[in-house]
């Protein structure tokens, strides 16, 4: 008797109650799984952004720093002969561009590309521009602010081209998206990176 109930009970299957319990539970433990894998999706994000940002930040020092060094490189010694028509600065001073000449090729004219390098910033697009002959290139993208600083051997901020003798270059760059979890700043993260350089040539 106790084995015919059993098989009874066996064919009847699962009761309605029970599917809805069974496929409600499948539900919200998908639901969690998905939640958690769309957080850690945008978290990735997040951080890929972020490296993105910086290492960005360390490119543009790194290649101004570089140039600033070959500032007034003038293996032909142009700029001490008598012939004052052909004379140039290895820095010429102005607070919203940083002008940069060197005779790389060494053949006395500064005319040829990458000779002479104009870096700008454009605010209302956040870009960091290039200009070495051919038209202001984008050579940075998702910055804040570029800031150009001058510097007289002793140390002291000067407005004087022939007396620059240091410059140093300040860039703040931001993430590409907002951080809907930073507050701060509209929820862009920024990085502010700095180099002092002291051009080998001036």
């Amino acid at each position: 008797m106790v084995m015919s109930r059993w098989q009874t009970i066996s064919r009847a299957g699962f009761t309605l109650i029970e599917m809805v319990v069974a496929l409600s539970l499948s539900l919200v433990t998908v639901s969690a799984v998905y939640s958690l894998y769309v957080s850690e999706l945008r978290a990735q994000y997040v951080r890929e952004d972020r490296l993105e940002m910086q290492q960005q930040a360390r490119v543009v020092i790194d290649v101004i720093s570089r140039e600033l060094l070959m500032a007034g490189y003038d293996p032909r010694g142009v700029n001490n002969d008598v012939d004052l028509s052909n004379d140039f600065l290895g820095i010429t001073y102005d607070p919203d561009r940083l002008i940069i000449k060197a005779d790389l090729n060494g053949n006395g004219v500064i005319a040829d590309p990458n000779e002479s390098i104009i870096f700008v910033y454009d605010a209302k697009t956040h870009t960091l521009r290039r200009n070495t002959g051919g038209g202001n290139q984008p050579f940075g993208e998702n910055f804040e602010s570029f800031l150009v600083e001058y510097f007289d051997q002793g140390g002291n901020a000067t407005v004087d081209s022939v007396s620059i003798q240091q410059v140093k270059i300040t860039v703040t760059a931001r993430t590409e998206a907002p951080d809907l979890k930073f507050v701060p700043n509209g929820g862009y993260r920024t990085v502010t990176l700095q180099s002092r350089v002291t051009p080998r040539n001036l």
